[in-house]
């Protein structure tokens, strides 16, 4: 039994991989977390065979990839994937160059990345190919202060308590913001504005 762990910042979704993969029976999570630097640590604790973490993780915008760096530096037989929301072409770049074995997009079904785990331990990596081309012409208008929160959420990925104590103002507020962002751009929730923004370099 191949044993697993998995760091996410999503306590739902954390549960529910750790449930599923369990589920399985051919793989054990032996530990489930929320912040990437504490992966390392528990990789040479619990043998673990597959390090499955997010990018955006409770320490760190880019903790994943700054975890994954460590544990292929340190225990090059374990596998590493990273998986992310964000498409964001840097991130795939990042995690190459860090050593990691496979990268999946959270917008993928949980069965696709089940399958994506088991093709990474038999050797054969998973790299999704790069999203669509960005376009640069947008027919909405933020104002400076949905811009400066759009940019917490999409390029930092603060949270709304987070953002509230940044900008000091209150979790409502921010949220009406985001729902007057969400409206104006076009989505339907979070991840696809993120999606959208960064696809299509809005903040550059």
């Amino acid at each position: 039994m191949k044993k697993i762990l998995i760091v996410e910042n999503d306590g739902f979704l954390r549960d529910l991989l750790t449930d599923y993969f369990n589920a399985t029976g051919n793989y054990k999570v032996v530990a489930s977390i929320g912040d990437a630097s504490l992966a390392p640590t528990l990789c040479s604790k619990n043998q673990v065979d597959l390090a499955l973490m997010d990018i955006c993780t409770n320490d760190d915008s880019r903790g994943g990839i700054i975890a994954a760096g460590i544990i292929k530096n340190n225990f090059p037989h374990i596998k590493v994937m990273l998986m992310t929301g964000v498409p964001e072409a840097d991130y795939m770049k990042e995690a190459k160059a860090a050593g990691v074995d496979s990268f999946i997009y959270k917008t993928d079904t949980i069965e696709k990345l089940l399958e994506a785990v088991e093709d990474t331990m038999l050797g054969d990596n998973q790299w999704p190919e790069l999203l669509d081309t960005p376009l640069k012409n947008f027919n909405f208008s933020l104002s400076p202060r949905e811009q400066e929160v759009a940019r917490m959420i999409c390029c930092e990925c603060l949270t709304r308590q987070e953002i509230a104590h940044t900008l000091s103002i209150s979790p409502d507020t921010v949220k009406t913001v985001t729902s007057r962002i969400i409206d104006k751009v076009g989505v339907e929730n979070i991840r696809q504005l993120i999606s959208y923004m960064l696809i299509n370099e809005y903040f550059k």
